[in-house]
């Protein structure tokens, strides 16, 4: 891998999470209720733009993961061995966190109201149910700490890899096409998904993916051209079709736009390690992944609390919450780091 695609995938991970906390940073319909910029301009950057963030992340995951197989399935087993320390390690952590964070906030006198919901029932429930929600699911297809269901499912992935190795070598962009079919298929507890964006990755390290000539960005940007006018005429027409069937080819047109308009914007002379900040800022993008919630959702209703619970609140505290939560978990992240580095470490798997 040259510098270069090391640079573009640590920024456009950066990106990508920053689109997750878009996501998270959005109020539900009865906050915003009669408010039409604020409902359309979240279904906008969240729900259309930041569905392309997970997915992104999948296929640098399985691109990575397939990169560098020289001894076959013996390097496999290897990988595997080495995500237990910087996948399942780190998800339990999170896991943890998340429930004791918010057990914390939900004792704490004056400060519940700053919490989505109360986790203090699931202690009534039996020990079996309480160790399924907090570290599988929480029956809503995701676990307690929801946004850490991206991780769950990668750890299953990364679990079952021999098996997506030995399909990928002998079917190759076969075995890719057939995962796109099954997602259309709901199967309980199999991550069809995932898996697809897991294995295009893996599928994409035997194509040459560094820097596309004038051709090929040019192809990039007309898909994101098209990725924008197929969002715009969702938002205003969510009826005229069902939008379902076009969930993965409407992504994977963002992805591949993003690709592109990032060689455009940014050159084939770019150098990461020249911009001292967005270099910092790069390397706690897992940890921003990891600890962002509930703590992101305390940010944007302090915001609102300020501003006021008006459509300019809102909408101020939606677009500006992202960014201030970003500064204050490098910044918490940095802190971390230096004064407690081998506990930082184990957190985050050692990234």
């Amino acid at each position: 891998m040259t510098q270069y695609l090391s640079d573009k995938l640590r920024i456009l991970s950066l990106i990508s999470i920053i689109f997750v906390l878009y996501i998270h940073s959005g109020f539900h319909a009865d906050e915003i209720e009669g408010m039409v910029v604020n409902d359309r301009v979240q279904e906008f950057v969240s729900g259309m733009m930041g569905r392309c963030a997970v997915p992104l992340f999948y296929v640098i995951s399985g691109y990575l993961f397939f990169l560098r197989v020289p001894e076959g399935m013996k390097s496999i087993y290897g990988k595997m061995r080495k995500r237990v320390r910087t996948l399942v390690v780190p998800y339990i952590i999170g896991c943890l966190f998340f429930v004791g964070f918010g057990v914390l906030m939900a004792v704490l006198p004056g400060v519940s109201k700053y919490m989505n919901s109360s986790l203090m029932p699931l202690f009534s429930k039996p020990i079996g149910e309480i160790l399924r929600s907090i570290f599988y699911d929480a029956d809503n297809g995701a676990p307690c700490a929801f946004q850490l269901w991206f991780l769950r499912d990668l750890i299953l992935i990364v679990a079952t890899s021999p098996l997506w190795y030995l399909c990928l070598k002998h079917l190759k962009w076969g075995f890719v096409a057939v995962v796109f079919v099954l997602t259309y298929f709901d199967v309980p507890h199999v991550p069809f998904y995932s898996l697809f964006w897991f294995v295009l990755g893996g599928q994409l390290t035997k194509v040459k993916i560094e820097m596309g000539g004038d051709g090929r960005t040019k192809v990039a940007i007309f898909g994101l051209f098209l990725f924008l006018i197929i969002s715009i005429i969702q938002l205003f027409f969510p009826d005229i079709i069902n939008w379902s069937l076009l969930r993965i080819p409407r992504i994977l047109l963002g992805i591949i736009g993003a690709w592109g308009l990032y060689d455009v914007v940014l050159g084939k002379d770019f150098s990461l390690s020249r911009h001292q900040w967005l270099g910092i800022a790069c390397q706690f993008t897992f940890f921003i992944y990891l600890f962002h919630e509930p703590t992101l959702n305390i940010v944007r209703k302090l915001i609102v609390v300020v501003l006021g619970k008006n459509e300019f609140g809102y909408m101020a505290s939606y677009l500006i919450s992202p960014w201030i939560f970003t500064f204050c978990a490098v910044f918490a992240g940095l802190l971390f780091r230096k004064y407690l580095p081998r506990v930082y470490d184990v957190c985050t798997g050692g990234r």
